[in-house]
């Protein structure tokens, strides 16, 4: 009777919360996507961790051909990550799928999944985020990050008009470093002194940022075109619960920053 009730316990696993792996969010969003982008699927997963994520699972297709994307595959416990192996193309669609073929521990197969999705034309800021170097317990900030929607010129990253400001309500500059990584086209601000949860900041990004893809100048106001040499300008403040990123107050330039679910998966992007 002992060794029938444990059968039927490994069986039937741990009982009613258990369940089958799924893909709950993911990094990219449906249109004007970013070009330099790791694309990144996060996973809820019961019995970690995923056996059979490779490439033959998990691909990227580019359409209307389906024509195959070659890149690499990663699995990191709670997300699987389709790293191209160069910028995506501009105004293309593509589709992430993930296949049959990946299963947990106890052999349940993860749910396939699949999104397509269309990248954007001009060099834009794509979001603004809070990143790492984070004090809770103060409340205090000493880096974020501005996405591009591709490589730019890191010699166009600085402090000063026309590449990258900061000021608070008062008027007085926020000095910072910057640090840019191109494989994601991520540039980070690191600032000696924090900002603050709850002070409101002016950021102002460009004009005079350039693509390393094309030599095209930054498309600040998001009207696809460079030729008004507008830059991208936002007001925002940190919430309280710095989970959920920053609260737009105002965007002279309509250029919000990015809209991702409370997952935020893209956050992992920096990782």
């Amino acid at each position: 009777m002992i060794l029938l009730a444990g059968a039927m316990m490994f069986t039937h696993g741990c009982g009613p919360e258990e369940h089958n792996p799924v893909a709950r969010c993911t990094n990219f969003g449906v249109t004007n996507v970013r070009r330099n982008l790791r694309l990144h699927i996060s996973v809820d997963v019961g019995r970690p961790p995923l056996d059979g994520v490779d490439n033959s699972t998990v691909r990227l297709i580019k359409l209307p051909y389906e024509t195959p994307v070659d890149g690499t595959v990663y699995y990191a416990g709670d997300r699987i990550i389709f790293a191209p192996s160069n910028p995506l193309e501009e105004l293309t669609t593509y589709r992430l799928e993930i296949t049959d073929g990946i299963t947990d521990v106890s052999g349940k197969p993860l749910q396939p999944f699949r999104q397509e999705f269309t990248t954007g034309e001009l060099l834009q800021v794509y979001y603004v985020d809070l990143l790492r170097n984070v004090d809770e317990s103060t409340g205090e900030i000493y880096s974020i990050g501005i996405y591009f929607s591709e490589g730019v010129n890191s010699a166009n990253l600085y402090f000063g008009d026309g590449s990258i400001t900061l000021y608070d309500s008062l008027g007085n500059a926020q000095f910072f470093t910057v640090t840019y990584y191109d494989d994601v086209a991520l540039a980070v601000l690191n600032f000696s002194f924090p900002l603050q949860v709850g002070n409101s900041y002016c950021l102002t990004v460009g004009p005079y940022i350039y693509s390393s893809h094309d030599g095209e100048m930054i498309d600040g106001d998001r009207d696809n075109s460079t030729a008004d040499a507008d830059p991208f300008v936002v007001v925002f403040s940190y919430q309280n619960d710095l989970i959920y990123g920053i609260t737009v107050a105002d965007s002279v330039t309509y250029a919000n920053p990015y809209a991702e679910s409370v997952d935020r998966c893209f956050i992992w992007e920096f990782d």
